[in-house]
């Protein structure tokens, strides 16, 4: 199993640690969605609709994606292994270090898997170029957008050169955007008619609501490979509660997110900042989370926090990079302060 953040489970007394590792927007969960899911307990001795109809038809309508095109799951986490298990790609290409879920499924399905390194010197850039010239027929090649945990966002013409090499090569590209809405500024996307038939779109409400207690995702494609995907999946790909809150949010989430953005782009300054201060390299990027090097050690960084009840990610675990690398989210301004007095002790102590 990869190593992931959040592991607030791990931790005595988990609601009272700062959490640090997890890229969750801080100004969630949205009361209209805590109150959605609240209400939908009472479906909760019936099973729920097999076919998500009224999340998939709300989804259609914000997205104009056409209905038959969309697959909903418990998470994107699900919906990665059920598009790797239908499409059964001949290779599947990666620039690292990039989220581990992908190759470790991949591997699991006995997948081979290419990967182009990215570098901290050039600031992660991605290998565009090399990617394209490497894709073959059958092949799966997928950017994570933003990319984590290096942060860095894909540009509109970067993605267009990987989706004009999959469609001519007869490949297939798969975008992780399940951080985009929390970029700064939001990253680009695709909006295509007809839909390719090689581009499929992962999102998920864990992210912009600070959702991920309730695994709802959701997944664009054509509307045939919808139906190949869709087939890998659990009966009930969903719970009611899920749904509920995610119909909420489709219904009332638009200025939460804008408003969170807002936010969000004054707390990463003042946070990039003051990390620079106390002597961390923080890499360029748009996310809410940010990549940085530390002169100390991450397990000896860990272990300095701990009196502070905040987790930070060690990125030791990440191809290419080494335990000297750290991943922070984006919090409030007023979390974000904690974590820097913090350091500031930790640091002093040396």
């Amino acid at each position: 199993m990869s190593l992931h953040g959040g592991r607030i489970w791990d931790c005595d007394d988990p609601r009272s640690w700062l959490d640090f590792s997890a890229n969750i927007n801080p100004w969630g969960p949205p009361a209209f969605a805590v109150e959605a899911a609240r209400e939908a307990l009472h479906w909760a001795d019936r099973y729920p609709d097999s076919e998500s109809r009224a999340l998939r038809s709300a989804l259609a309508s914000v997205t104009g994606h056409a209905v038959e095109g969309i697959v909903v799951g418990n998470g994107a986490g699900d919906l990665i292994r059920a598009l790797f298990a239908s499409l059964r790609p001949r290779r599947f290409l990666t620039a690292e270090p990039t989220f581990a879920e992908y190759g470790d499924v991949a591997r699991t399905l006995e997948i081979p898997v290419v990967s182009f390194p990215l570098r901290p010197d050039d600031g992660f850039a991605f290998p565009v170029e090399a990617l394209c010239g490497a894709l073959g027929g059958g092949d799966l090649v997928l950017a994570c957008q933003p990319n984590n945990p290096t942060g860095r966002a894909w540009t509109a013409e970067e993605l267009g050169r990987l989706l004009g090499a999959a469609t001519a090569r007869g490949a297939v590209l798969v975008v992780d955007e399940c951080f985009r809405n929390l970029t700064v500024p939001r990253g680009p996307s695709f909006q295509c008619a007809p839909w390719p038939e090689g581009l499929f779109l992962l999102r998920a409400f864990t992210k912009d609501f600070s959702l991920p207690g309730l695994r709802v995702g959701y997944l664009l494609a054509s509307p045939q490979r919808a139906t190949m995907v869709r087939s890998f999946l659990q009966p009930w790909p969903i719970n009611c509660v899920g749904e509920a809150a995610a119909l909420a949010c489709l219904e009332k989430g638009a200025s939460f997110i804008a408003d969170c953005q807002a936010r969000l782009a004054i707390a990463r300054q003042g946070l990039e900042e003051g990390l620079r201060i106390r002597g961390f390299q923080v890499f360029p990027g748009a996310a809410n989370y940010l990549l940085c090097r530390s002169s100390r050690d991450g397990a000896s960084l860990q272990r300095g926090l701990v009196p502070f009840r905040i987790l930070i990610r060690r990125c030791h675990s990440f191809p290419g990079l080494d335990d000297f690398f750290i991943r922070l989210a984006v919090r409030s301004v007023e979390d974000n302060a904690r974590l820097l007095s913090a350091l500031e002790v930790v640091f002093s102590g040396e």
